[in-house]
């Protein structure tokens, strides 16, 4: 498990300032596991 931090406005993703690729870090972390990261590394690379 990792964490990951942005700058949030609304806090609820709809402002879309803490996306990460198609994860949210308001509404779908800031905990996320190894398997998530590495989906969202291997698609931006």
């Amino acid at each position: 498990l990792t964490t990951l931090e942005k700058r949030m406005k609304c806090g609820i993703g709809k402002c879309g300032r803490c996306n990460i690729g198609n994860l949210y870090v308001c509404r779908d972390g800031p905990v996320f596991t190894y398997a998530q990261i590495k989906k969202f590394i291997s698609s931006e690379y």
